[in-house]
């Protein structure tokens, strides 16, 4: 085991560390565009939070590239940890990389904000509650993307989940537009959900959930891998 975390901390030690940059993106954000618009520094902070969402999860995907090979897949299987250790690692790994994403945010705004009320800017607001809901969204799409990538190898596995995300996205469509006789009750509901006490039920079954989503996204994918192997190029 000790192998293979060398192995992936010597292959993706730079993407690793660059969740740290990518949780800096929103003092970044305002570092570039203050002068530009001074008026909407909270604005610019929330943008270069979702550039940094979106950054890191683009390389935490690339982590997994050159995984998908029939030579490696039956030489980690013949191993003495095995495909299961293999993708223990992997999977950790990630989850690794989305909290150091999450804690360098964090510290980012706290950072920012504590400055803002040094120089008197009362107005800056704190930011760092959006995101922990992004955090679990980054666990949730790893947590899919994963069984894909394995299971189908990168370009295969791409495309058909892009098309189930299509399909979701239209199932999606088609319910709103049924609701829209009710929308009103949605939108209460809500609201209901995301505020007060009931926000923070909300949060606890999300901390329990998606950890739990993550560790079945695990043993989903240790079912898939040989077959996967099978059908890689080479």
């Amino acid at each position: 085991m000790t192998g293979l975390v060398y192995k992936e901390w010597k292959q993706n030690r730079w993407y690793i560390l660059s969740m740290i940059l990518c949780g800096f993106l929103p003092l970044i954000a305002v570092l570039l565009f203050r002068s530009e618009s001074p008026e909407h520094l909270d604005s610019l902070r929330i943008v270069g939070m979702l550039a940094g969402f979106l950054a890191a999860g683009a390389l935490q995907i690339m982590v997994l590239r050159g995984d998908d090979r029939k030579l490696w897949g039956y030489w980690i299987t013949a191993a003495p940890d095995g495909y299961r250790g293999f993708l223990r690692v992997k999977y950790e790994m990630i989850y690794g990389m989305i909290l150091l994403f999450l804690l360098s945010m964090q510290m980012t705004d706290g950072l920012y904000c504590a400055v803002a009320a040094d120089l008197g800017m009362t107005d800056a607001a704190d930011i760092s509650g959006i995101a922990v809901p992004l955090v679990f969204v980054q666990t949730l799409l790893r947590a899919v993307d994963i069984p894909f990538y394995y299971r189908f190898g990168s370009k295969t596995g791409s495309i058909i989940k892009m098309i189930g995300m299509v399909v979701l996205a239209i199932v999606i469509s088609v319910a709103l537009m049924f609701l829209m006789d009710s929308w009103d009750s949605v939108t209460a509901l809500a609201k209901k959900l995301f505020t007060g006490y009931s926000s923070s039920l909300l949060l606890a079954g999300m901390l329990a959930a998606i950890p739990a989503v993550y560790v079945l996204s695990y043993r989903i994918t240790c079912r898939l891998y040989l077959k996967g192997v099978e059908q890689y190029d080479k």
